[in-house]
């Protein structure tokens, strides 16, 4: 290394080598990873005070700053000195005051509990109408601030590809038209509630639906509640379910409505890690590792969102071999469980739960192309002996939104009995068979860009390679895409990764547009290397 007159520490700092860099980066990151448990605070709380103190920070970059992958972003520092109560010469180079006079540690309830109160104040001394502080932890990027963007850009004029949403209807995917002939037969008798938990019909033929894929207790339409969506259920679900500080094991990555439902329920998500160098598959011994006296089930979601990962049967095994053993409920998110590609096995995990409460959800939105509809249900199975608190607790929150919309319910016995229009999309020659298969090459034919195939749903989950994109933001980066580029896109982070190192692309586009999303994705990313 060349000699160099001295001068201040960030000049002494840009002389030293990459290795030593890294070893900088390491300690600061120790530093900072100490003042946040002095704290008493989670990666996410950190990044929340840094974001309501007007630097925003995702959760993966405190968590990338913290092992040294990345360096603290200058720009930042100050904030987040701030907000922990200490310096930035502390932070930098372990000089000055470590905590300034005045900081407490506090707890995550007692933090929640001040915020609530600062919250009060503010809103009493200027009028301003905050929201609630439940919502502190809830978040869904996929309809977040990279939407609003592009909707303001298409008002402005502009052609945004949007690859944000797996909704089949934008992109010209029709619905059959056997239920929308049984839908308009019956609008005269859908004008009325139904029973709260759904019309018989319906719930009778999702009972059937469980019984041919080998469930024959299930034979009783009460286990069966039909809900607005998939989404409405998992809400009411855990709202039914979880007190203050329970836990739920969730996928990491996830679909977000689980990790912000917990929230919302008072509850915490702990993310178990699904391993990308295996396929995406669980990672059992993660799973275990993180199951505590306060955790209560596990969420599986099969055929995945976002990977597109399919779980083979030894993996649901044994998951549910730990679902027995510590006497977890288990909640299996099979919204794609029609949209698998290659004969790839699928196994539904009631099927395996038959001695655990379990509950699955499911539902009409993709696979039969009528998202609109909001047409889904959950199946209660297992050993419900245990059970019956809960079981009230599931039927008062059905009774209270009264029932779900009677006219989409009447799309379920159609659906699932009749001709499955799907089966053509997904096989060799189908349209969504093709688009996969043509999105999985394009991108992987992009330097730095590597991505696991997908063997259901509707979406890939590319890697940036961190040495050839070193992103510290990746929400940042998916905007400066969009404007750049016009293609809209979903972080990594936003389906609760700990890196800003992934994104996610829809490949329901038909194939010229999705050809040419992926053009310009890569015509991005060569600037950038």
């Amino acid at each position: 290394m060349c000699p160099s007159k001295p001068s201040d520490n960030a000049s002494n700092i840009s002389l030293i080598t990459q290795t030593d860099t890294l070893t900088v980066h390491q300690i600061r990151g120790q530093r900072l990873q100490d003042l946040r448990k002095a704290r008493q605070w989670s990666a996410a709380q950190l990044a929340d005070a840094l974001t309501a103190a007007g630097a925003k920070v995702s959760r993966a970059a405190i968590s990338n700053w913290e092992r040294g992958e990345n360096g603290i972003v200058l720009a930042k520092l100050s904030t987040l000195a701030h907000v922990l109560n200490t310096t930035e010469s502390y932070i930098l180079n372990g000089e000055g005051l470590q905590f300034l006079p005045g900081l407490h540690p506090v707890s995550e309830s007692a933090m929640s509990h001040d915020n609530s109160l600062a919250a009060q104040t503010l809103q009493a001394r200027t009028g301003l109408i905050k929201k609630s502080s439940k919502l502190d932890h809830v978040n869904y990027d996929i309809r977040g601030p990279l939407l609003k963007t592009a909707n303001l850009m298409e008002e402005q004029g502009h052609r945004i590809i949007k690859l944000n949403i797996g909704n089949p209807a934008t992109f010209n995917f029709e619905a059959p038209i056997e239920i929308l002939n049984d839908i308009a037969k019956n609008l005269p008798n859908a004008t009325g509630y139904s029973d709260s938990k759904g019309i018989f019909p319906a719930r009778k033929a999702v009972l059937q639906y469980y019984q041919q894929k080998g469930i024959l207790s299930a034979i009783d339409v009460n286990d069966v509640y039909i809900g607005n969506g998939v989404s409405e259920l998992i809400v009411m679900a855990l709202q039914a379910l979880l007190n203050n500080g329970d836990e739920l094991l969730v996928p990491m990555p996830d679909y977000p409505l689980w990790t912000a439902a917990t929230h919302l329920a008072g509850g915490q998500a702990v993310h178990y890690r699904c391993d990308e160098a295996h396929g995406w598959q669980p990672n059992i011994a993660d799973i275990e590792a993180r199951i505590t006296e306060h955790t209560r089930g596990i969420v599986v979601i099969n055929p995945n969102n976002p990977t597109g990962a399919v779980y083979p049967k030894a993996i649901l095994e044994q998951i549910v071999q730990l679902a027995r053993k510590h006497n977890l409920i288990i909640f299996a998110d099979e919204i794609y469980d029609k949209i698998v590609y290659d004969q790839v096995p699928y196994t539904s995990l009631a099927t395996l739960a038959t001695d655990i409460f379990c509950i699955t959800f499911n539902g009409l939105s993709k696979s039969h192309r009528v998202a609109g509809f909001r047409s889904g249900w959950m199946f209660v199975s297992g050993d419900k002996s245990k059970a019956g608190d809960y079981i009230e607790g599931l039927d008062m929150l059905a009774s209270m939104r009264l029932c779900a919309n009677v006219q989409a319910q009447y799309a379920i016995q159609t659906a699932l009995g009749g001709y499955q229009s799907i089966d053509a999309l997904i096989a060799p020659g189908g349209r969504l068979h093709q688009q996969r298969n043509i999105a999985w090459e394009m991108l992987n034919e992009i330097p730095g860009v590597s991505c696991v195939k997908p063997e259901g749903a509707l979406y890939c989950f590319p890697r940036l390679d961190p040495d050839v994109y070193p992103i510290e933001d990746d929400e940042a980066f998916m905007m400066e895409l969009l404007k750049q580029q016009k293609v809209l896109l979903v972080q990594g982070t936003g389906f609760n990764w700990d890196a800003p190192d992934h994104f996610r692309v829809v490949f329901l586009p038909a194939e010229s547009e999705l050809r040419e999303a992926i053009t310009r994705i890569g015509k991005f990313l060569e600037t950038k290397r």
